[in-house]
């Protein structure tokens, strides 16, 4: 009788942890933040990070004081900040934002000579906390775009970066030098922009 009640109160402990679990998981973490709309206005107030819904480049909530949320899209905003991050509506070269005309919102990385963006086309759609959460490698799954100070927006394409990259670096010999290195890929491409920067 005894082992009936303690397996009872087992089950309903483990029922009662996996449902408090979840209800924490589907929580969104908001942070402050604003939007700048096409006619630059600015609109400040609380933005969720979630990168199956908020974080998926082409849509942003905004929760003012009262909890009214209003969403903004591509079409209507140049930029957004998320908790003191900044992301910008840009012209993608990905395929499949093609009923967007292509708009995404990129994440401003760095600011110089060559300004770095990052595109972040593959998320695990649901409320993720995390990159790992979400089924993201922290240094992976993204595209990496570059705006010069002329304002030429380039794209770094998998099958020619390194060529590209050899161009934009032929002023500074030592930068140049680390696209020689076995181990370069496509996800260093930060750590060759930040060395130009800095030069």
């Amino acid at each position: 009788m005894n082992y009936k009640k303690y397996l009872s109160l087992f089950l309903l402990t483990c029922v009662v942890f996996t449902l408090l679990v979840k209800t924490a998981q589907a929580q969104k973490m908001f942070y402050s933040g604003f939007v700048v709309t096409n006619s630059g206005d600015t609109v400040k107030g609380k933005i969720p990070f979630d990168l199956g819904t908020n974080n998926n480049y082409h849509v942003v909530d905004v929760k003012d004081d009262k909890g009214f949320v209003k969403k903004f899209n591509v079409w209507q905003i140049k930029m957004y900040s998320l908790n003191n991050e900044f992301y910008y509506t840009k012209k993608a070269e990905k395929g499949e934002m093609q009923h967007r005309n292509d708009l995404v919102f990129m994440h401003q990385t760095q600011i110089g000579t060559y300004t770095l963006y990052e595109y972040e086309y593959v998320r695990k759609i649901g409320g993720a906390r995390s990159y790992e959460d979400g089924g993201i490698a922290p240094d992976g799954e993204k595209d990496f775009y570059i705006e010069k100070k002329d304002g030429a927006f380039i794209y770094f394409s998998r099958l020619s970066y390194k060529k590209v990259l050899k161009e934009l670096m032929q002023d500074k010999p030592e930068c140049a030098a680390i696209i020689e290195d076995n181990e370069f890929e496509y996800n260093k491409i930060p750590d060759l922009i930040r060395c130009y920067n800095a030069k």
